[in-house]
């Protein structure tokens, strides 16, 4: 008898505000989770992962005995990062390889955090990363002040990201960490969903 699969992790899943990102749904217990965990490993010893679409990807598990953590998975091979077309090392610090992140609480998934962990040169765009969109069609890459026709977007000064209101509400939509007012010109370069408390 095979198992019922809850939801797929998948590197197209939409954007959806106070409910998923990339196919994981908020709220969705850390068991169901590491059960759909397991039809994505590629490789035991290095804790390696392919969702669907998605580059190999590796896994950092961090939670305590409260349940309060997440699940970081960061781009295997760092020459996804495009690190050559701006720095001399893969292992310079502006070739992050994040990739996602859940964020547990209680035993529960709290957040999804998507990065554009790609960087390319003007003209280009992100190909590897996470290719989910909003419902309004946008998505990582895209222009941020282009979010503000979709979007109530509230600044976060000490969080340098924009906290989204209204239809939107559970949305957390990071540019280059400063206002548009001072920066009009940022691409999105996180996206998160989040329970609304």
């Amino acid at each position: 008898m095979s198992e019922v699969i809850g939801f797929e992790i998948s590197w197209d899943a939409p954007v959806e505000p106070s409910k998923s990102l990339a196919g994981v749904p908020l709220a969705a217990s850390v068991g169901e989770l590491e059960k759909i965990f397991d039809f994505y490993l590629v490789d035991t010893d290095k804790a390696l992962y392919q969702f669907k679409g998605s580059p190999v990807l590796s896994m950092a598990k961090d939670i305590d005995a409260n349940g309060d953590g997440g699940y970081g998975f960061s781009v295997f091979d760092r020459q996804l990062t495009n690190w050559n077309l701006f720095f001399d090392s893969p292992e310079h610090g502006g070739a992050d390889p994040r990739a996602l992140y859940i964020i547990v609480r209680s035993w529960k998934v709290f957040a999804v955090k998507a990065w554009m962990f790609e960087k390319y040169l003007e003209g280009g765009g992100p190909v590897h990363s996470y290719r989910g969109k909003l419902s309004c069609g946008i998505g990582l890459g895209d222009a941020l002040i282009d979010l503000l026709s979709h979007a109530q977007l509230e600044f976060d000064e000490e969080e340098g990201w924009y906290v989204a209101e209204g239809s939107y509400d559970g949305l957390e939509v990071t540019g280059y960490g400063v206002s548009l007012d001072d920066e009009s010109d940022q691409a999105i370069m996180a996206l998160a969903v989040l329970i609304s408390e």
